[in-house]
């Protein structure tokens, strides 16, 4: 997987970044622009991992030229214009590879994959990212996300990093009694240097760690997509697992979160209304972001509350079979909350206790296969033949 930055015109611009977005398995893209001066500015600070170049847009800002030869990362153009005349251009900016419009669906990924510099090493185990999220509030999902980190840490003795992405009311560390020195905000002011992110995280027991969400929603404004792509390229190298709390809705950062995620687990509770809000996440998963089917899969929450509808309800409602259920417990997990304590070390015998553990189990013995996956992914096209 690698991350493209598009400084490409508007006829086409649109085009293309949905071509790669069809890919999320493939590439993320981190940003777009019609002008190369502000493309060159913006890789500048998210150094990208290839940046896709219009010819056009160089002939309109000549000046640019030697700010693209100097770039520290791979060029690939795409020629709109002459071919010669982009021949030209491609080798005097030092561009890695060279395309033209009438060839680019054919030949762009193996482009990209022989000279975009991935987001992760190819001869590295990386940590399975797991997002916990939901369309719709109470529903639980901070709970989950903390227990299930708990649960993976005990069950695999492996290290375990809880990131709080719900940038604006974040509470993943008041929920485990935490007091942030630093938190996320503070690792993007540092440019993301590795020294403050490890000082960001929290210990919470030996093998979890915490990074808390920024202190005050107007900090969470200061955050950008690419700039989480970095801090989970380097979680990854460190932790085994590395649970995201997404805010509900569809902001850019979620997205972000969502697409970087090998396992999403999609929360509701089986209501009317988050039935509702939950089946229209499933389908834009499908059919908008086109995430595999094995990606997302259907948390149902607060099982066995009588509320009339039940699991084979659900799943025919959803259209989904990749169900795990959580039965309800009561006030037990919030009394185990406010005291800043997991639910799951607290009453490990409880019904609810071993159905999360039956979830870690479960998303545990995915992860080497899904690491496989993803390496084999990483491979570049040319080299699979």
């Amino acid at each position: 997987m690698f991350s493209a930055y598009l400084a490409i015109a508007d006829d086409f611009r649109g085009e293309l970044a949905q071509f790669l977005k069809d890919r999320p398995d493939q590439a993320v893209v981190v940003g777009s622009s019609a002008s190369l001066t502000s493309a060159l500015r913006d890789c500048a600070r998210d150094n990208p991992g290839v940046l896709v170049v219009d010819d056009r847009l160089v002939e309109a800002e000549p000046g640019t030229a030697a700010g693209l030869a100097a770039a520290p990362y791979p060029i690939v153009i795409i020629a709109s214009g002459s071919i010669p005349q982009a021949t030209r251009l491609a080798l005097q900016v030092r561009a890695k590879d060279f395309l033209t419009r009438e060839t680019w669906q054919a030949e762009l990924m193996a482009a990209l994959d022989r000279t975009a510099v991935p987001l992760y090493p190819r001869d590295k185990k990386l940590g399975q990212v797991i997002s916990v999220f939901s369309s719709k509030g109470g529903v639980g999902k901070t709970t989950i996300a903390v227990n299930l980190a708990v649960a993976l840490a005990e069950r695999r003795h492996e290290p375990v990093a809880v990131v709080d992405l719900d940038l604006s009311f974040g509470d993943v560390a008041p929920m485990l009694a935490l007091q942030p020195r630093f938190d996320i905000h503070d690792v993007i002011l540092s440019g993301i240097d590795p020294g403050v992110l490890k000082a960001a995280m929290m210990n919470y027991a030996s093998n979890i760690s915490v990074l808390a969400a920024p202190h005050t929603p107007e900090e969470a404004e200061d955050i950008a997509p690419p700039q989480l792509v970095k801090i989970l390229e380097l979680l990854r190298e460190e932790y085994a697992f590395v649970v995201l709390d997404l805010a509900p809705g569809y902001q850019e950062t979620n997205i972000m979160g969502l697409d970087l995620s090998d396992v999403i687990l999609t929360v509701c509770t089986p209501d009317v209304v988050t039935l509702r809000t939950v089946g229209q996440a499933l389908t834009l998963f499908r059919e908008d972001f086109r995430y595999p089917a094995e990606k997302v899969r259907l948390v149902i929450n607060r099982t066995g509350s009588r509320t009339g509808i039940e699991r084979s309800d659900i799943a025919a409602i959803l259209k989904t079979p990749q169900i795990f259920e959580l039965p309800s417990a009561g006030s037990m997990p919030v009394r185990h909350a406010n005291q800043g304590l997991p639910f799951i070390t607290q009453e490990p015998n409880a019904p609810l206790s071993r159905a999360l553990t039956t979830m870690a189990d479960a998303l545990a013995d995915d992860s080497a296969a899904q690491a496989t996956l993803r390496l084999r992914r990483l491979v570049p096209r040319s080299r699979r033949h």
